[in-house]
């Protein structure tokens, strides 16, 4: 099984590198609507909630974290910045109506 998952992995890491910017913009969706979630958990004291969302948040970095500091074209890391800037915008936006429609809001811990 190790075996195998790591061949997965490495394959999975090829591919998303040679489709750099369009992992970093539906992974920046994710991610952003990821953070977004953390911070509204922390807010209502959903510890539950908010603590797999914070530790799972710096691994799905990883790889945009990765590519931005070994890039060493500023137009490419130009390129990667406008692409995340779209996606956080998105990705909020998705979170902010997923709220205000009433989905995945609970009632708050604190009393």
């Amino acid at each position: 099984m190790g075996w195998g998952l790591i061949k997965h992995l490495d394959r999975l890491w090829q591919w998303m590198t040679r489709h750099k910017l369009k992992t970093v913009f539906l992974s920046g969706v994710v991610i952003d609507f990821w953070a977004n979630w953390y911070s509204y958990a922390i807010v209502h004291d959903w510890i539950y909630l908010q603590a797999p969302l914070g530790f799972l948040l710096p691994i799905l970095n990883f790889p945009f974290i990765h590519w931005f500091i070994d890039e060493p074209d500023i137009k490419e890391r130009f390129k990667m910045t406008i692409v995340t800037a779209f996606a956080m915008m998105l990705g909020s936006t998705i979170m902010l109506l997923m709220i205000r429609s009433g989905t995945g809001v609970g009632t708050d811990f604190i009393q």
